[in-house]
């Protein structure tokens, strides 16, 4: 049976293609869930009209990271930590810490969209990798510093 992608499906392929698979396949999984509709003339063509207004609204989601990327690069923030003598953190600076500091200086970001090359455990410098949009990343300089008692 023919059916067409109204959503990517792991292994099978991404919206919009049609292919074919067994029609057990498609009855029992591919059709009640959601993922794709029997491929007729009439489903081709909506689908190609809901697809392209997708594709317009994720290209103008991309453009908005980029631009907020493009100003989180003139970024640099600064961490005074508490530290022993060997420069060494009690504990480690947080994704949550980097998020309230970019909040506080105007950009609306989740912990989840902030990662560490390596963990900043230790006084020195580290680049935060904000994951702004799927292929739009911006790094941001993160310098420790310890903390005068």
């Amino acid at each position: 049976m023919d059916v067409l992608l109204i959503k990517n499906v792991e292994k099978l392929g991404r919206r919009g293609a049609v292919v074919k698979v067994a029609d057990g396949y498609a009855r029992n999984y591919l059709l009640p869930r959601g993922f794709a509709v029997i491929a007729t003339a009439k489903n081709r063509d909506s689908l190609a009209s809901v697809v392209a207004r997708e594709d317009k609204k994720v290209a103008a989601q991309r453009d908005q990271a980029a631009a907020i990327a493009s100003q989180l690069t003139n970024v640099a923030l600064t961490f005074e930590k508490l530290a022993n003598e060997n420069g060494e953190l009690y504990g480690s600076l947080a994704p949550q810490e980097v998020a309230d500091a970019l909040a506080a200086r105007g950009f609306a970001l989740d912990k989840k969209q902030i990662h560490f090359d390596e963990a900043a455990a230790r006084v020195g410098v580290f680049t935060a990798r904000v994951r702004l949009f799927e292929g739009v990343e911006a790094a941001v300089p993160v310098t420790i510093v310890r903390q005068e008692s």
